[in-house]
């Protein structure tokens, strides 16, 4: 298991991924993380997603992918996309601490947060998808859409460029930028910052901001996935 959970005294739940090398996001990885959030106790406040040192993640597990058949990339792309919008919706407070290079995934796991800290350094962040000859599926879109400045939303996002940290501030993939060293005391102090307004106020403005889009994304997802079926045959 990759994805460690641990709860602060003050009920702040850390979810930390850390498989050793560059945090592939699998299956396995996003139904812990679906997990992690369902089964959290009424006592958690708020979440902090985060990384091992260097490196939040470096995407989609592509080994995982080369070894599958379309069926079973189908299904990793939908559980991918249930996922991002679980996080995207949960009513508690969730911040991204991303401890390193965040590319890909990466960039959509901070962009489904609710704040997302980046850390300084020559760190890799990016919706690069069209980089590699892959489609952006509707929730990498809707995440895009919601996050990035509309006057770099088209050129980031068709060319898939890779941009550092400090850009992506700039351009909204992350919303802060600390030294790497303190990125991961940044997420826990946003996320207490978070925890203090009124949770109820805060749930149901979060729905009436993102609710519909999410609603949306989710019952389109089968036929998202399925309408890509070229790029997962090949």
């Amino acid at each position: 298991m990759s994805l460690q959970v641990s709860t602060t005294d003050d009920g702040i739940a850390v979810l930390t991924l850390d498989d050793g090398a560059h945090n592939a996001l699998g299956p396995e990885r996003f139904r812990e993380l679906l997990a992690a959030f369902d089964d959290a106790d009424d006592d958690v406040r708020a979440f902090v997603v985060t990384g091992r040192e260097g490196i939040l993640t470096a995407g989609l597990d592509l080994k995982f992918m080369a070894a599958s058949d379309a069926d079973a990339i189908h299904d990793l792309l939908v559980v991918f996309g249930r996922a991002m919008m679980r996080v995207w919706t949960e009513p508690r407070p969730t911040v991204c601490a991303a401890t390193g290079h965040a590319v890909a995934a990466g960039t959509m796991l901070a962009m489904a947060c609710d704040h997302a800290i980046a850390a300084e350094g020559e760190f890799a962040w990016g919706l690069t998808e069209t980089q590699i000859d892959f489609a952006m599926p509707s929730y990498g879109l809707a995440l895009a859409r919601h996050n990035v400045r509309a006057d770099r939303l088209d050129d980031l996002v068709l060319q898939g460029r890779r941009v550092d940290p400090v850009t992506a501030v700039e351009v909204g993939y992350a919303d802060a930028l600390v030294p790497v060293e303190q990125v991961r005391q940044a997420g826990l102090d946003a996320a207490r910052q978070l925890a203090e307004l009124p949770p109820r106020a805060y749930a149901s403005t979060k729905q009436r901001l993102r609710g519909a889009a999410a609603d949306a994304v989710l019952s389109g997802l089968e036929a998202d996935i399925e309408a890509m079926r070229d790029f997962l045959e090949t």
